[in-house]
């Protein structure tokens, strides 16, 4: 059994010139000539823990009760959290006219797990085969999260690095503020990033549903006599 919950948070930094005169002002497209903001996607590493002291009731209550049937029991489960921080630097010059030039100089998301908690019935002793069995099965949930995340995370990077509609230093976005530049560009990085992240929680879910199921349920418990 799996209960998946999400997080997304979001960090600007900001590096501004005000500058009433500056020589690369003064040469049109080409003043903003320089390095293509950078883009990273990382993912920090967790590795799940294991509790065999709770009881089988105790399990069953950290369930959501849209996934409760009174027909089954749920020896185990599995309670995941997973993040997704999106931390950007932003340049500018203001211009003339109270205008400002405005640029990502950096953008990483982090997009990871930051709980994989696996909880094995107390009612079954360590070894024993239906103690085995639950735990193979939330392992699988395990696998499940940690595959699918790996997959989104891809996605995110390519989409990211794809994309020319992020502001860079050779192609910025003029704005009446630095605050104005970069709601636009935490806006545009969004519309990339939001989607994809949204796709990842349905497919996630939809992964572990799979054997999640009665049929599946009632196979595990045939591998063992003695629940």
């Amino acid at each position: 059994m799996i209960c998946q919950f999400g997080i997304s948070s979001q960090l600007k930094k900001l590096k501004v010139f005000n500058l009433s005169w500056c020589p690369w002002c003064l040469g049109g497209e080409k003043a903003f000539a320089g390095p293509a903001s950078f883009i990273q996607v990382t993912n920090t590493p967790i590795q799940p823990r294991y509790f065999h002291n709770y009881s089988t009731s105790q399990i069953e209550s950290m369930r959501h009760t849209r996934f409760h049937n009174n027909m089954t029991h749920n020896p185990g489960i599995t309670v995941a959290e997973h993040e997704l921080k999106t931390d950007y630097q932003l340049g500018g010059i203001q211009r003339g006219g109270g205008q400002f030039h405005v640029w990502a100089e950096s953008v990483h998301v982090d997009f990871s797990y930051n709980q994989m908690d696996v909880y094995v019935s107390s009612q079954y002793p360590e070894g024993s085969c239906p103690y085995q069995v639950i735990l193979w099965h939330e392992n699988q949930h395990v696998a499940i999260n940690t595959r699918t995340l790996a997959q989104y995370k891809a996605l995110i990077e390519s989409a990211l690095k794809r994309s020319r509609n992020i502001a860079t230093k050779s192609h910025p976005i003029t704005a009446r503020s630095m605050d104005e530049g970069g709601k636009i560009i935490a806006a545009r990085i969004n519309q990339i990033v939001t989607p994809l992240y949204s796709r990842f929680k349905m497919v996630v879910l939809r992964e572990n549903a799979k054997i999640d199921t009665i049929a599946n349920y009632r196979r595990t418990q045939a591998k063992c006599k003695h629940w």
